[in-house]
Formats: structure tokens, C-alpha cells, sequence
């Protein structure tokens, strides 16, 4: 294998691994994404939650 082709085969992976975090860190953001495996972004509902007696929505 040519050491242009490695360099060029390790450029590629470092991107697609750089690509794939970027897009984790969006679902935990909370940011509404579409991906290649979702149509459209999943939405909550408000919650209802109780914390040592206090109420608040969630």
C-alpha cells in the first residue's frame, strides 16, 4: 500500500470519527436533528415530577 493511500485511508477515518461525534453531541444538547436513521426528531412531552414534595415539569 502506498503511504499517500494510508495517510489518505487515516484522513478519511479521523473525519467520519470526528462526524459521528459531532452528531452524539447534538442528541445530548437536546437540539432537534434529523439523521440517515430518523425521519423526524423525536419530541417529549412535558413531564409531571415531584422532588421531595415540590412539583415542576420537566
Amino acid at each position: 500500500m502506498n503511504v499517500l493511500e494510508i495517510i489518505r485511508t487515516k484522513m478519511v477515518k479521523d473525519k467520519r470519527l470526528d462526524d459521528a461525534q459531532n452528531l452524539m453531541a447534538k442528541a445530548y444538547r437536546g437540539v432537534s436533528y434529523v439523521d440517515a436513521h430518523h425521519d423526524q426528531p423525536h419530541t417529549h412531552a412535558p413531564q409531571e415530577l415531584t422532588y421531595r414534595g415540590q412539583h415542576y415539569v420537566h
